[in-house]
C-alpha cells in the first residue's frame, strides 16, 4: 500500500508557487481593472488555466486565494463568479496594490486612500507622541534624515517617506493601526507612479512638515503631532484634487 500511494503521488501534477502567484496576480489585476467585470462568470477551469498559462491545480489554488480576499465565489453548477466590489477586502495588500496600479487607479480611489489616511494617521501620531520608545524615535528621525538627504532621487526619497509613516504607525504601539501601513505605502507609491509632480517649494514645505511632526512626537507633544499630521494630509488632499 505505501508503494501504491507513492506512485499515485508521483503521477499527480506538481503545483509550483510561481504558477499560483502568477495566476493570482493576473486574475486579481484583471478583476480590479474590470477585465473580469463584477458579477461575471469566469471561463471553465480548463479554458481559464490555458489562457493564464498555468496548470489546473495551480489555478484551483489561485481561486482559493482570491476567494479568501473576497474577490470571487465558487458554487457547484454556477461556476466561479466575480463578487461585487463591496465584498472585496480593500485593506488586503494585494487588493490595494492592484487598485493602485497606474492603469487602474482612479482619482476617486486615490482620494479614498487620502481620506483613510486622514482618519488614521493624526491619531497614530498623537499616540506615538505618548508611547514612542527611544528605538521608535530613532527610527522616525532616521527616516526623516533619509528623506532630507534623498530629495534628488525620487525612488529613494519615496522609500524613506514610506519608512517615516510606517515608523510613526509602529510607534503608536497599536497593532491594528500598524496594519494600515499597507494602505499608506500603496497611496505613496501610486502617487509617484501616476506622475504627480510637485514644485520644489511644495517639496520643501512637505519635508519641513515631516520634520515638525518628528520633533512633536520626540518631545511628547501629542496634540501638536495630531494637528501637524492633519494639516499635512489636508494639504496633500488639496494638491491631489488640483492635479486630478
Amino acid at each position: 500500500m505505501p508503494q501504491e500511494n507513492s506512485q499515485t503521488s508521483a503521477k499527480r501534477p506538481k503545483i509550483t508557487r510561481g504558477q499560483v502567484i502568477a495566476a493570482v496576480d493576473t486574475l486579481g489585476q484583471g478583476i480590479a481593472n474590470g477585465t473580469y467585470p463584477q458579477g461575471s462568470t469566469l471561463a471553465i477551469e480548463q479554458e481559464l488555466a490555458a489562457s493564464l498559462g498555468v496548470g489546473r491545480n495551480a489555478l484551483r489554488e489561485a481561486v482559493k486565494v482570491l476567494s479568501g480576499k473576497g474577490l470571487i465565489s465558487t458554487a457547484p453548477r454556477s461556476g466561479t463568479k466575480i463578487r461585487p466590489m463591496s465584498d472585496w477586502n480593500m485593506l488586503d495588500p494585494d487588493v490595494l496594490r492592484w487598485h493602485a496600479d497606474p492603469e487602474t487607479a482612479s482619482p476617486e480611489f486615490m482620494l479614498d486612500l487620502i481620506e483613510l489616511r486622514q482618519i488614521i494617521e493624526p491619531r497614530a501620531a498623537a499616540l506615538a507622541a505618548e508611547r514612542a520608545t527611544k528605538a521608535d524615535l530613532a527610527e522616525i528621525l532616521a527616516a526623516y534624515e533619509d528623506m532630507a538627504n534623498t530629495e534628488a532621487d525620487k525612488q529613494e526619497h519615496l522609500e524613506a517617506d514610506i519608512r517615516f509613516h510606517t515608523a510613526v504607525l509602529k510607534a503608536s504601539h497599536n497593532r491594528v493601526l500598524s496594519h494600515f501601513r499597507y494602505a499608506i505605502s500603496t497611496y505613496l507609491r501610486a502617487h509617484v507612479k501616476l506622475g504627480k509632480e510637485q514644485s520644489k517649494s511644495i517639496n520643501n514645505d512637505d519635508l519641513e512638515r515631516h520634520h515638525k511632526i518628528a520633533w512633536a512626537i520626540a518631545s511628547g507633544q501629542s496634540k501638536t503631532a495630531y494637528q501637524l499630521t492633519e494639516e499635512m494630509l489636508q494639504t496633500n488632499r488639496l494638491h491631489f484634487k488640483e492635479e486630478a
